[in-house]
């Protein structure tokens, strides 16, 4: 009897887990003091603040009382927030500490905080699936203060895609001929920290129509720092942060300079054609499915480097 075959990968195929890092949440600019946002983010309603000191909050969204969304009305009460329905208030241990109408505080009234930092010009969330501590420091990016550099543009793209195949975009040099329209793909080389943290890609191209380098940081899926070097002190970065609304989705927050030597010659075009190149990607996202065990060839090396320095950012290797 002949073998049936199966139901379409569109219907069958799954993405991973959401991998550990820092995430970014917001812009800082877009949260003033005593303001409250909701927040979507891996698969959850999340609340974010900040306090009247200036710190920014983040953590669960629904009050442990009645299911009331405290990122939806909430208010800013000292370094707590209060809770739109019945007035019950977190501080930003996540612990219950007024109940306006009761004297007595039950001991479950607790809600789920979130590891926060700022830097880069934006907030930051510690994911990890058992919530435990950061494992590591968030990348401060040094040129983003830096009076060398052009001030920073901004901006975003929601995504159809999983977090983990975003990043590997930055580690498939290929794909920038048949989708970007390069002539041809430079030559290309992967390394990793000793320790294993971060994963570095330079690929030269300084023998194409364009000449330029360029040299890529990844500090964990979601959080990357491309530099294109054009000459010497004609440089563009690109800081890539990124915020997994769901196994699907992913809002990319972008920080674009130049170095200031060629912020009047270029500095525009070049910013705009980064930004431009997104919509060359968006096609594929939206139509691909994840491969969890891609057959490669043997001139992939790099994804094949990547593949296995991201399983550290799983902690259930079957995730991998």
């Amino acid at each position: 009897m002949a073998e049936r075959i199966p139901v379409c990968e569109s219907k069958t195929t799954t993405t991973p887990e959401f991998p550990m890092g820092w995430y970014s949440v917001a812009r800082s600019q877009e949260l003033q003091v005593g303001e409250v946002k909701r927040v979507r983010a891996f698969d959850r309603e999340l609340a974010l603040y900040r306090s009247r000191s200036g710190v920014a909050v983040i953590q669960d969204a629904f009050c442990p009382h009645l299911g009331a969304h405290l990122g939806v009305e909430g208010r800013v009460v000292g370094e707590s927030l209060a809770c739109p329905f019945h007035g019950w208030r977190f501080d930003t241990s996540g612990k219950c500490v007024e109940i306006p109408y009761c004297e007595e505080i039950p001991d479950r009234a607790r809600i789920r905080m979130w590891p926060t930092d700022e830097a880069n010009g934006e907030i930051y969330m510690w994911y990890h699936p058992e919530n435990t501590a950061p494992e590591y420091e968030l990348p401060r990016i040094a040129e983003l203060n830096d009076a060398n550099w052009a001030p920073p543009r901004m901006t975003e793209f929601e995504v159809p895609a999983h977090i983990q195949d975003i990043a590997e975009n930055t580690c498939d040099p290929v794909h920038f001929q048949y989708v970007h329209r390069q002539l041809e793909t430079p030559p290309s080389e992967v390394t990793v920290d000793d320790d294993g943290r971060r994963l570095y890609l330079r690929a030269d191209a300084r023998h194409t129509a364009r000449p330029h380098q360029l040299d890529v940081t990844l500090h964990q899926p979601g959080l990357a720092l491309v530099r294109t070097t054009y000459a010497p002190g004609a440089e563009m970065i690109v800081y890539n942060s990124a915020q997994p609304i769901d196994d699907r989705t992913t809002l990319l927050r972008w920080t674009l300079s130049v170095r200031r030597e060629i912020e009047d010659l270029a500095g525009d075009e070049v910013i705009k054609g980064i930004i431009d190149g997104i919509k060359q990607d968006y096609p594929i996202w939206a139509n691909k499915v994840h491969r969890r065990r891609p057959i490669f060839c043997k001139e992939d090396h790099t994804l094949v480097t990547y593949r296995k320095w991201v399983r550290q950012f799983y902690p259930d290797a079957a995730e991998a």
